[in-house]
């Protein structure tokens, strides 16, 4: 591998990162009203506190992962080889981890809210979350850190920490972001037959808001995804998982403003209610219920039923 080429897979780096740090600031700052008159003020409940620590933990702990991609020092091959950069590469694979299963928490629980609190649904979503997690886990902590010259020389460098990703451990990195799409196909199957199951009930707008967020939700994550497990496969040592960061900052946005949209006081006008019952500033962000009449069958005449409420 010639140093144009290693060059050229580092500045991919350098401007997929600094993407993913712009969307990620970016799109606080064009939430953070629809953030304070919807969450601030409300008791903290489960599903709030998942909300906050979803949000936050995104953007200080991408703090250590942008002094990864862009400290500066002087140019030289031991770099790679200060602690410094060690234990930056090991924070980053521990946090992508970590706010991967903070994301899947919340998606669990608004598909047990979504389903009415069924324990079979919950039985089944917590065993997939585990087989993903447990493949996660395996991926991370199968294999030693690389170090430079194992698979490619080491280089004399400016900016960043850009260790190289060995082919034999870009393989089980890519079995563990495989795993994060088939719990992703999982959360938007079960959203969607839902969804389609309520599709006559007079507050189908509302349901219909459920469907659409998910799959936007699901077509970008598993674009990004699918761009992540083809670099660990195909691309070269120092641009293999280079989406990591993008899709980490990308599904942390996507799921905060899928719980931002059911906070939306239009919801109420949409589902057609006749009453005032709910009350949407103590509302909480997973669960959607479709009251139903004395006959078992969803009510279509007074949708006074479709409450934004904490049920966990």
């Amino acid at each position: 591998m010639s140093t144009i080429e290693i060059q050229q897979q580092l500045n991919f780096n350098y401007y997929l990162s600094l993407l993913s740090f712009t969307v990620l600031f970016y799109d606080y700052f064009l939430t953070l009203d629809s953030e304070v008159s919807r969450y601030w003020g409300s008791k903290m409940t489960a599903p709030t506190f998942l909300f906050y620590l979803n949000r936050y933990l995104m953007l200080v702990g991408t703090i250590p992962v942008a002094i990864q991609y862009f400290w500066t020092t002087n140019s030289t091959p031991r770099k790679l080889t200060f602690p410094i950069c060690q234990h930056l590469h090991s924070y980053h694979e521990y946090f992508a981890v970590v706010t991967q299963i903070v994301i899947g928490i919340m998606l669990i629980f608004r598909t047990y809210a979504l389903y009415e609190r069924n324990r079979r649904i919950l039985a089944f979503m917590v065993t997939v979350s585990a087989g993903v997690i447990g493949l996660g886990a395996w991926s991370v902590l199968s294999t030693p850190t690389p170090r430079p010259g194992d698979d490619a020389p080491p280089l004399n460098l400016y900016i960043g920490c850009a260790v190289m990703v060995p082919y034999s451990q870009s393989l089980r990195l890519a079995a563990a972001w495989g795993g994060m799409g088939v719990f992703d196909c999982t959360v938007f199957l079960l959203t969607l037959y839902r969804a389609l199951s309520h599709r006559r009930a007079h507050g189908f707008d509302l349901i219909g808001v459920l469907l659409r967020d998910g799959s936007i939700y699901f077509a970008v994550i598993v674009m990004a995804n699918l761009a992540n497990i083809l670099t660990f496969v195909f691309a070269g040592s120092y641009s293999r998982g280079l989406p990591t960061t993008f899709t980490n900052v990308i599904s942390s946005t996507m799921v905060s403003r899928l719980m931002l949209n059911l906070r939306d006081p239009s919801l109420s006008s949409m589902s057609g209610r006749l009453s005032d019952s709910t009350t949407l500033n103590d509302a909480g962000m997973f669960s959607t219920y479709l009251q139903s009449n004395a006959t078992g069958e969803l009510d279509t005449h007074i949708v006074n039923d479709v409450e934004l409420e904490d049920r966990l």
